[in-house]
């Protein structure tokens, strides 16, 4: 997730208490939310917090409207449109879910050039990771694998995302697969593997988090290429 961390210093710090709270108890972190300093209630970080405990307890339909008010506080929130953009596909309103998926797309290119996100320095550490994680892979499954590329892009292509694709995706496998699910012919495209550089950096930020992150999602969209759907994926720790 790619927070902008609210102005407030204080707010921060209470926002990061609440979130320690969530991981064991959502209803209790939605009830300090409800204690926050009337100066707060009003805040945008406050109202998407809200809807992400919401969400939790009771479900996207009722999550929405925090998320909208989160919106209608500050319309450049990039995480705001991306959990709404989630609500919508869980309702299956497939046109909004677009929409808003698309200006998460196109904020999060621009603050990613702010924040400096994605040096050369940055895509080498991936692209090493990567290359590591192929070739610690059995003899096996690298004989399958043959010539499939790994490629490093910024972050999904436009055309993805209006199809539907998550712009936060870390990664994705393209081949006879992928297409013929789209109705295209698998000849139209050979076989690739696409990590997200912009993405991974934006949501790891630490070294070691990233480079374990990089390696789940190798993996992750190696078992796609061997035909493993979500929920072997899962089970085997790949998700």
């Amino acid at each position: 997730m790619k927070n902008r961390p609210p102005e407030d210093p204080a707010l921060h710090a209470f926002l990061d208490d609440v979130a320690d709270v969530a991981n064991d108890d959502p209803a209790e972190a939605l009830e300090l939310l409800d204690e926050a300093s009337p100066d707060w209630q009003d805040h945008p970080e406050i109202h998407y917090f809200r809807g992400d405990l919401v969400w939790t307890l009771e479900g996207p339909e009722a999550a929405g409207p925090h998320f909208r008010r989160a919106l209608d506080r500050d319309s450049r929130f990039a995480d705001a449109h991306h959990a709404l953009a989630q609500v919508h596909e869980a309702m299956e309103q497939r046109p909004a879910m677009i929409r808003h998926y698309l200006e998460v797309l196109r904020l999060d290119a621009h603050d990613d050039i702010g924040a400096g996100i994605g040096t050369k320095e940055d895509q080498r550490f991936i692209a090493g990771v990567a290359e590591s994680v192929l070739e610690d892979l059995p003899e096996e499954f690298k004989q399958r694998l043959g010539n499939v590329p790994v490629v490093l892009e910024a972050r999904p292509a436009k055309y993805l995302v209006q199809d539907g694709f998550d712009p936060r995706a870390l990664g994705l496998f393209e081949g006879p697969d992928h297409f013929h699910q789209r109705g295209i012919e698998a000849a139209a495209a050979p076989s690739r593997i696409v990590l997200y550089y912009a993405n991974l950096l934006a949501m790891f930020a630490d070294e070691d988090e990233l480079r374990e992150q990089v390696e789940v999602t190798i993996l992750h969209e190696i078992g796609h290429y061997f035909g493993l759907d979500e929920d072997d994926m899962q089970r085997l720790g790949l998700d």
